[in-house]
């Protein structure tokens, strides 16, 4: 087994993995260090099924279920496990097999609207369109998006909160039950020093209906949308073009992915799992800290 770092602000393929088979301890460690090193593993061409996929994941934790498990049987079909969240543009006799369509996908982290958020979080290409029909994903760095922080935003982050919005999905949706403005989502610092790497990443969630604890409205609109916009610059991110078989893995503390949309013609279904992570919090020394190593290459790359 190989680990090969992407050139790009984070992510590492891995080579000479067979997923198929129980991951050896000395090989898991390898692989579970790289994780954290680069925050994104990719391994091409795996030829596996939800069992594999799931045994994969609980190697790095706690499975978490899917939030909308519990909505399934009212607007989805589908035979994966409850653990299994099917990522799918299919229908069967009208109903979709899975969730988030064709459409765009807007950048997120998993989980936020939860008081203990997402850990890592895994993708299997199960049925990957041609590449030109679109529906690539985009990962970024939140480690090196904190670090970057010009400094009236940097103070900002460092003392503040996020109240997380739960009445809205990824696609902008209203969650069925939710009505608009009744949120009762958790409050997580905007830095989340990470509990295993010990450096500190932004952790913004989401945008719709988010807002900074304690400020007026306008004031928070305008600092979330500054912050925003630094958080998701091309120099923070991987692009990854998707082909079959593909597994995908990231830890969701400490980045954010969106997908583009792709031709609604084409069909896709991608399985995830997902393993619990913990409750973000801003170290009493955050201010401190070193960045990331994966991060200090684009902190080093930007004018003084």
């Amino acid at each position: 087994m190989k680990i090969i770092a992407l050139p790009n602000a984070l992510g590492a393929e891995v080579v000479g993995l067979d997923l198929t088979r129980e991951i050896p301890e000395a090989d898991f460690q390898m692989l579970y260090q790289a994780y954290l090193d680069h925050l994104l593993l990719l391994v091409r061409g795996q030829k596996i099924g939800d069992d594999d996929l799931l045994r994969l994941a609980s190697r790095f934790g706690e499975l978490m279920l899917p939030p909308a498990a519990h909505e399934r049987s009212g607007h989805q079909v589908s035979d994966a496990p409850p653990a299994i969240t099917v990522v799918s543009n299919v229908k069967v006799n009208g109903l979709p097999i899975g969730e988030l369509g064709d459409g765009e996908v807007v950048w997120h982290s998993d989980y936020s609207f939860k008081e203990v958020v997402g850990g890592m979080r895994v993708l299997h290409g199960v049925k990957i369109p041609p590449a030109e029909a679109g529906g690539t994903t985009w990962f970024a760095n939140m480690y090196a998006a904190f670090d970057t922080l010009p400094p009236d935003l940097r103070q900002v982050a460092l003392q503040r909160a996020i109240r997380h919005d739960t009445a809205y999905d990824t696609n902008r949706n209203l969650r069925m039950g939710a009505k608009p403005g009744e949120s009762s989502g958790p409050v997580h610092p905007i830095v989340n020093t990470h509990s295993e790497t010990g450096a500190n990443s932004l952790f913004l969630g989401r945008r719709l209906a988010h807002a900074i604890d304690g400020l007026p409205a306008g004031e928070s609109d305008r600092l979330l949308d500054a912050m925003w916009q630094h958080a998701t610059q091309d120099r923070f991110t991987y692009e990854h073009h998707w082909r079959q078989g593909d597994v995908v893995l990231w830890d969701n503390r400490c980045t954010l992915h969106r997908r583009g949309p792709f031709d609604a013609r084409q069909e896709r279904i991608l399985h995830a799992a997902q393993v619990k992570g913990d409750r973000p919090l801003r170290a009493p020394d955050a201010h401190s800290r070193p960045p990331h190593p994966r991060a200090r290459a684009v902190v080093e790359a930007q004018p003084a």
